[in-house]
């Protein structure tokens, strides 16, 4: 028969052998805390861990995939590129982030990744803006990522003006 009380001591560490062998994500707060929907930090959780299909991920499973991003024209798609590296994308950080009166750098090849540039903007914005920087820094590529799969998709040209206004329409909603 089992005991009628376990140790406080076997469960916790019992609890705590269930996570043998998982890994922690140093972005878990930027993300999971952010005010935004469920679909965005769901989507850049995905991005973050490199799982979302983009040429890069095709070419890797032996799929059929276009030579070269679709937004610029100028390199292979990764997500790093399409969502930090890329002009196309850069154009529409810049304009975004002013339009929201964002006085922060956007992000760029020198800051590693998304996360990390979050991260490092994040201290060097005034408390009370944190949070809205937070939800731009998860829209911003969730409508990137958006306009690029109308692009493969719907076959339809990357349009810096529609992708902005959409931007600004999902920003006041």
């Amino acid at each position: 028969m089992f005991p009628r009380r376990c140790s406080r001591s076997y469960v916790s560490k019992s609890y705590l052998a269930s996570f043998h062998g998982s890994w922690t994500c140093p972005a878990w707060k930027h993300i999971w805390k952010a005010w935004a929907p469920p679909r965005l930090k769901f989507f850049l959780w995905l991005a973050f861990q490199d799982r979302c299909w983009t040429a890069q991920r095709l070419e890797r499973h032996g799929l059929q995939h276009h030579l070269r991003c679709l937004l610029c024209d100028q390199a292979p798609e990764s997500m790093h590129h399409l969502l930090v590296e890329c002009p196309f994308s850069r154009q529409i950080w810049h304009e975004a982030l002013a339009w929201l009166r964002m006085t922060c750098r956007i992000p760029g090849p020198e800051d590693g990744s998304l996360i990390e540039w979050l991260a490092q903007v994040k201290r060097e914005t005034q408390k009370p803006l944190r949070k809205g920087l937070g939800s731009a820094a998860l829209l911003i590529p969730w409508m990137i990522w958006k306009h690029r799969n109308g692009c493969v998709f719907d076959r339809l040209p990357p349009s810096g003006s529609n992708l902005l206004a959409a931007i600004k329409d999902e920003a006041c909603l």
